[in-house]
Formats: C-alpha cells, structure tokens, sequence
C-alpha cells in the first residue's frame, strides 16, 4: 500500500485581477453629526478605487444592498452566501470605526482668537472569499489624520472663510472634488489608499505563476489536476482560461479547488468541458 503525503494550505486570500468583488454597505461605529451616508459613501469611494487600481469588477452597490436589506449584524456565513448569490469572488466589509471633525479654538472668538480643525478617519475592513470550503478572514486598516496647515483667524466672533467651509459640509456632495479639497477628504482618501494599499500586496503575480508552461495534466468529466501548486501560490477559488495546445485557441476555463503540492492542484471545469484535453495550456482570465 503506497501513502501519498499532500501539503496543507493557509489561506491568504491570493486576489487576482478580474475577480469580482461585492462591498457591502459599512457599519458605521462612528458619531459623525453631519447628513453624509457614510455607510454607503465609503464603500463607493473604496470600489472606485479598486476598479481604477487593481482591475477587479465591482458588483453595483444597488445590486449590493438588495440583498443585505436584514436587521441586525450579519455572520461570516450569511456575508459569503450574499457573496455566492451576487456571483462574486469576493466579499469586502468594512466598520466605521472613527470619522471625525474636531474644532480647537485659542483666544476669546469675541475679540480676536484663533481656530484649528483636526480630522479623523480610521477605517477595518474585512476581506472573505466565497468559494466552497474558504473559513479564513483577513483584515485591513486605513487610519489617517489631518490638520489644518495654518490656523483660521476669527475677529468679532465672524467665522473666517476656513470655518466656514467646515461649518457647511453638509452642502458638500460627498466623494466630490470640493469634498476631495476639504480636511476630512483628504483624511478619507489617505485612509482608503492604505487599504488599497494592502490589498494590492494580495493582488496574485499570475506572470511569475503562469512562468512555467502550466497546463492540464489529467481530466475526467469536470475534474482533473494542473502543474500548478502551493509553490505557485495557488489556493481555492483561483480561475484560469485553458487555450489548446493545437491551436492556442481557448476553448474553456477551470478553477483550483485545492492546490495538493508544490506544482499540483486539484482543478474543476467551469467552461468547456467537451473541449478540454490533457496538456492544454493555462493563461491569466483578464477581463473576464
């Protein structure tokens, strides 16, 4: 009797570009006073982003809340069957853990004094894959500060121009150029970039995985195996195009459902199933 050993995987959530991904609307942890919908501001500001930055398709965030329309917290398990239900790859959730303007003021504002605004935004987001079998949850933060670059002078108890633009946020449309040029715009932008920022460290190197010619080694009916594995960074989920090995044309595609060793994984067809033989070839799915 032969044993056979296969390596165990963590998974780090590999994200490749393409792949679809859901926001949801954010819990908002914050005591903001102001009329902004940060709960669904935020989270189009972040998908606006990813489509820019790491070509990953955003599900519509109408599409999006139709689905999460539910009292109370969600579990880990009801955010991955949303997921599942909205065909997306990817579910990102997101607390609002800090949005904040703070008004520091030196000086009777009656006679002559001065003004400063300091502002917060301190951003965790969560990110889940919907594949069958995935348990792990990764975390992101974005935190980041500003402060005025001088300090606003009151005379006679009149707002200067700097207070006054604070004291009007609320006409400001958010995720807009004025709010861009504000304080809490640039927080909100610097904030949002560190978490675009670790996302993209989990954005897959598909040039350096597809390097060595990787191919179908086996098929029978909708399973089968490729030479890719644990040392290509493969995990669960991860779809590939196959191309003939006659004529380079694609003729489907599969996906990994467990990378089994260093250069071997376990694969599922999802296109092309009659079409598909042994040793054809592997390539990136943009813009699918």
């Amino acid at each position: 009797m032969t044993a056979v050993c296969f390596l165990s995987v963590l998974q780090v959530h590999a994200i490749q570009r393409g792949d679809r991904v859901a926001i949801l609307p954010f819990e908002n942890h914050s005591d903001f006073p102001g009329t902004w919908d940060l709960s669904r501001g935020l989270p189009e500001q972040l998908a606006a982003s990813l489509q820019q930055t790491l070509d990953l398709v955003v599900v519509p965030f109408d599409s999006v809340t139709s689905k999460t329309d539910t009292a109370g917290p969600l579990t880990t398990d009801q955010y991955r069957s949303i997921g599942e239900a909205l065909g997306a790859d990817l579910v990102l959730t997101g607390n609002i853990l800090d949005f904040s303007i703070k008004r520091f003021s030196v000086g009777n504002p009656f006679v002559a004094g001065y003004a400063s605004y300091t502002t917060l935004v301190d951003l965790e987001i969560r990110l889940l894959r919907t594949f069958p079998g995935a348990t792990r949850v990764e975390s992101f933060r974005g935190k980041a500060e500003e402060a005025a670059d001088d300090l606003g002078l009151t005379l006679l108890g009149k707002p200067s121009q700097s207070g006054a633009v604070h004291k009007q946020l609320n006409d400001v449309p958010f995720g807009g150029t004025v709010f861009s040029a504000t304080l809490i715009g640039k927080a909100t932008h610097r904030s949002l970039q560190q978490i675009v920022d670790g996302l993209a460290t989990r954005i897959l190197n598909e040039t350096v995985a597809l390097k060595a010619r990787p191919r179908i080694l086996s098929l029978e009916g909708r399973s089968g195996f490729v030479n890719l594995g644990i040392a290509d960074k493969m995990e669960p989920g991860h779809r590939f195009l196959v191309r003939s090995h006659i004529d380079s044309q694609i003729v489907g595609a599969i996906q990994i459902i467990a990378p089994l060793a260093e250069h071997l994984s376990q694969i599922r067809v999802t296109e092309g199933e009659q079409d598909i033989r042994e040793n054809d070839l592997l390539r990136a799915p943009r813009g699918r």
